[in-house]
Parts: structure tokens; sequence; C-alpha cells
């Protein structure tokens, strides 16, 4: 299995970290979580595949 890659635009963490309170790099562990769901995007780019990822990260919104 290839491991995954992560790039984003420092602007737009900044951008998510004022908006959600998280950053792109917490973010990504939810990629780590067994119990995670992976979902694509199909409204969000026709140039692009994309997903989202729902997952726990430290100690989460729920019970992880």
């Amino acid at each position: 299995m290839k491991k995954a890659t992560f790039e984003w635009d420092e602007e737009k963490d900044a951008e998510n970290q004022a908006k959600h309170g998280v950053s792109f790099l917490m973010a990504q562990q939810a990629f780590l979580d067994p119990l995670r769901v992976i979902a694509e995007d199909t409204n969000h780019s026709a140039k692009e595949n994309r997903y989202y990822c729902m997952g726990c990260v430290g100690e989460g919104i729920f019970n992880c």
C-alpha cells in the first residue's frame, strides 16, 4: 500500500485554524484512525478527485 503524503497551502491552513481551531497537520491524523470513514466529495471539484476523511484525532469530540 502506498504511503499517503499531504500538501497544503500555509495561508489556507491559517484560515482553517482561525475558523475551526484545527491545523491541517492535526487533521491529517484522522487517517490513522482504524475506524475512519472516507467518502467521495462529488460536489467540490470536477478537476480532481476529492474526499472527506472522518476519524478521531487525540481526544476527539466523541469517545474514540
